[in-house]
């Protein structure tokens, strides 16, 4: 009996404790930003995907015309140095958010057409597999509490 009692607390802890699915019915994108960079220089664009919707999605493209190309990236710690890799796709599972920030995931923009200042906006295309193309608005800022 006790066992059973223990074995329902610890399913309760569990359920209390898993993140809450994302239920909107809509895959949103969120608090679109990019850091001031240099006309020519290479920028970054963070932001967070929301797939409220009951079906996996994926991230195929980006598109902007600040830059040369826009480029889907994952940045990680390998042993004791950083490495930046290019990914074909970013998964979102239904329910779920991906977060896109400094040191993870970014969309890399390759040869910048202007400078990015702060407090410009830009736009820029994102091409998902199943909830198609999204424009989203691109605020620049310096966000100097970010690593």
């Amino acid at each position: 009996m006790m066992k059973s009692k223990l074995l329902i607390l610890l399913a309760l802890i569990v359920t209390a404790c898993a993140p809450a699915k994302i239920t909107t019915g809509v895959l949103a994108v969120r608090d679109a930003w990019a850091r001031p960079a240099a006309q020519g220089d290479n920028g970054a664009i963070y932001f967070a995907i929301e797939n409220g919707t009951e079906n996996d999605d994926a991230l195929v493209s980006v598109a902007s015309d600040v830059a040369g190309a826009a480029e889907l990236h994952l940045s990680q710690m390998e042993g004791d140095r950083m490495s930046m890799r290019q990914q074909e796709t970013i998964a979102i599972s239904a329910g779920e958010a991906v977060v896109f920030s400094p040191g993870g995931l970014h969309v890399m923009l390759v040869g910048l057409a202007r400078e990015l200042k702060n407090g410009d906006t830009f736009e820029a295309a994102l091409q998902f597999e199943n909830a198609g193309e999204k424009i989203i608005t691109v605020t620049v800022r310096d966000d100097l509490n970010d690593d």
